[in-house]
């Protein structure tokens, strides 16, 4: 029993061991079921649910794209010069954790770079990428990269040049430190000249160092611009700009030359200036690359006279022979006496406009009245911008006829109470030297598209202001200005030319009343007379010492001319004679515009004085008797006998001009040494006097000039 026993607990010890085995079996069992369950939700979720977002983690990780800037379009002259252009180089950037000896990488970046080592070192503080120099110099890169530094990166980019420096800078504009466009023509074709950028695919390893890289849309290089500037005359018109401002101590300038036959814009030099390459540093240097020739508006003065003689004579209340009572030089509107330089008695209109007589134009002014003339100043393009598209250009200031004040026809007729901008002055210039058509200025001639196609871009309509033969007449009235009045300083060697002087008082900011002591002295003038290829305006603010436009202003115009019809390819029309010295009476002419400016507006004021704008003359002033006109006549062709022997032809048949062209007329009047008065376009088909007939000492040949029909066409 007592063996039985002791069995059955040994049978019973034995069950609870294998209970146990058996409990821990299935407790393994359920621990590597659950653990594979576990394991197999956790690929599912990594594998199925979240496989997409960390394959793209993955992908941001090892994989990524750069993006590749295009290389920006190139802008080029009228003849194909660079004025702008693209160039490869590297950008010098760092990964702080990734250098070794910092020591050495910030004595290399300071020596190489020229900075400071404390300002390279706190450049390095950190973890990432950072910029150390963008568009370094390739000597700057190459040394460098010779001291193979870890963690100093080159980043390939593209960087701006202006191959001639500040030659037209503020035409061209300049760009930022992305490339993109800041001013001028580099902003306003910023689409066309970036391009497309294109994307390289890069792979990296588990230290982000790249090891694989490949072009997956290759960039595509911007378009190009073909300017209607030439290099050769925008360099001359700022050196003779940078000469007049050193010589006068004037503290702005600009000078604006135009082709008036279609208006393109062949130069624009502006004082102060600046060179694009140069990022700008500070207030002073962005305030220098302000565009003066279009944003800067002054008070024309004489220059303006132009257009209030056009319009008399186009409206017929003149004509250039007609003789005006000057009144010895004075006279009254409303509350102001209005002088002029000389006690003038009786002037013909061209001696008013060539000896610059405030009371002869006034009266001009007076006789088309406040409506026709305000009309004739807004068709010459005053108070509008000119439609060049540059940035910066202002329209100017022309007020409402409500507005006008008592005086107003008398001020704006010697051009005060106008704004204008060297621009629209020289645009209101070209009417009268291409025979009486409003043109608008272009600056872009052509476009060359990424794709390499080639697209002209043409001029817009002119718009007809005053007809051919009130242009002939202004052009001829104008030569004399330059002949015998207070434009001399402005004779062109070798060509015939036309100008008006001026000279205005400037407001002086704090009293913003007419300063005594600050002047606007300004020249407008063409080349040659009868068939002009170039009309220039030239503006000085503020000169120092003399500060009449026939001192300053006119001296830029000759040098200025003759290179600009010399790299137009027209030949000398007459012989090259020295200029002859000024005597007393040609020098008192030069101070002509000295009148406007001392009296004819004394403080700003007075254009706000409430008036019907009516103009008043003072009834002291008497008209000329027909003794006065006879003298008055007999002095003007005294004068014009007095002109250079080699414009006078006598003893010679007139030729026959009929079927020639306006340059073939001239070439062949200039070897004759003849004088031309030409009308209209096309060929000739009408001459006075008629060819055969012998000419008298100083006669001009009338030419006139139009299109060829079947009846109108000559024999052959």
């Amino acid at each position: 029993m007592k063996i039985r026993g002791e069995h059955k607990r040994e049978q019973a010890r034995g069950g609870s061991e294998e209970r146990r085995r058996v409990l821990r079996l299935y407790s393994i069992g359920f621990v590597c079921t659950l653990w594979m369950v576990l394991i197999g939700l956790r690929l599912w979720d990594l594998q199925v649910r979240q496989a997409r977002n960390l394959a793209e983690l993955a992908h941001r990780q090892q994989e990524g794209f750069i993006e590749m800037p295009a290389e920006r379009g190139a802008i080029y002259d009228r003849r194909g010069v660079e004025l702008a252009l693209s160039s490869p180089v590297q950008s010098i950037a760092a990964f702080p954790e990734k250098i070794v000896d910092r020591d050495l990488a910030v004595s290399a970046l300071a020596q190489v770079l020229g900075r400071s080592e404390a300002s390279v070192r706190k450049n390095l503080e950190g973890e990432g990428f950072r910029w150390i120099k963008r568009l370094a110099e390739p000597g700057e890169t190459s040394r460098l990269q010779a001291f193979k530094l870890a963690g100093i990166h080159f980043e390939d980019e593209s960087k701006r040049y202006y191959p001639k420096g500040s030659v037209g800078s503020h035409l061209l504009g300049y760009v930022g430190l992305d490339q993109n466009g800041q001013g001028g023509l580099e902003l306003v074709h910023e689409d066309l000249l970036s391009g497309r950028p294109g994307r390289k695919h890069v792979s990296y390893d588990a230290t982000r160092k790249r090891y694989d890289a490949r072009i997956v849309d290759p960039p595509i290089p911007g378009g190009s611009l073909y300017l209607t500037i030439d290099e050769r005359i925008q360099s001359a018109a700022e050196r003779q700009l940078a000469r007049a401002i050193a010589k006068t101590k004037s503290r702005a300038g600009a000078v604006v030359v135009l082709d008036p036959r279609n208006g393109d814009l062949l130069a624009s030099a502006n004082w102060p200036t600046f060179d694009p390459n140069v990022r700008p540093r500070n207030r002073a240097d962005l305030a220098r690359r302000e565009h003066w020739a279009l944003s800067h508006l002054y008070e024309p003065g004489s220059t303006f006279k132009i257009v209030t003689v056009a319009a008399a004579l186009e409206e017929g209340l003149t004509r250039p022979e007609e003789v005006i009572d000057c009144q010895d030089g004075w006279m009254y509107v409303g509350r102001r006496r209005i002088r002029d330089h000389k006690k003038f008695g009786p002037l013909s209109v061209t001696d008013v406009l060539a000896r610059s007589s405030n009371v002869g134009v006034i009266k001009l002014g007076q006789r088309l009245g406040a409506g026709r003339l305000r009309d004739y100043v807004r068709r010459f393009g005053f108070g509008e911008k000119t439609g060049l598209g540059l940035p910066g250009e202002t329209g100017g200031i022309v007020r409402p006829l409500k507005l006008w004040k008592e005086g107003s026809v008398a001020s704006i007729s010697m051009g005060h109470e106008v704004g204008a901008t060297p621009l629209q002055m020289a645009r209101a210039l070209a009417v009268i030297a291409n025979g009486g058509y409003l043109v608008q200025p272009r600056i872009v001639d052509s476009i060359r598209e990424p794709s390499g196609k080639l697209r002209r871009l043409e001029p817009a309509p002119r718009k007809r202001v005053i007809s051919a033969e009130t242009a002939a007449k202004v052009r001829a009235m104008m030569e004399e200005t330059v002949l015998t009045g207070t434009g001399r300083l402005a004779a062109t060697p070798g060509y015939r030319s036309g100008g008006k002087t001026g000279t205005a008082q400037m407001l002086d900011p704090e009293t913003r009343a007419y300063s005594h002591d600050l002047y606007m002295a300004g020249y407008a003038g063409f080349a040659p007379l009868n068939d002009p290829a170039m009309a220039a305006v030239i503006v000085l603010e503020a000169p120092q010492g003399d500060y009449y436009g026939g001192l300053v202003a006119a001296p830029v115009f000759p040098e200025l001319a003759a290179q600009t019809l010399r790299f137009r390819d027209v030949a000398p029309e007459l012989p090259v004679r020295p200029q002859a010295a000024p005597d007393e009476e040609w020098a008192a002419e030069l101070f002509a515009d000295l009148a406007e400016t001392a009296e004819a507006e004394p403080t700003a004021p007075e254009w706000n004085r409430a008036s019907d704008g009516a103009i008043l003359v003072s009834p002291l002033a008497p008209q000329p008797s027909q003794e006065q006109q006879s003298q008055a006549a007999g002095e003007a062709e005294a004068r014009r006998r007095a002109r250079p022997t080699n414009l006078r032809v006598a003893g010679m048949l007139t030729p026959d001009f009929s079927g020639l062209n306006m340059r073939e007329a001239v070439v062949e009047g200039m070897a004759l040494g003849l004088r031309l008065d030409t009308q209209g376009d096309g060929v000739v088909l009408e001459q006075d006097p008629p060819a055969g007939t012998p000419l008298a000492e100083g006669a001009r040949v009338r030419l006139r000039f139009g299109r060829l029909t079947a009846q109108a066409r000559p024999p052959e």
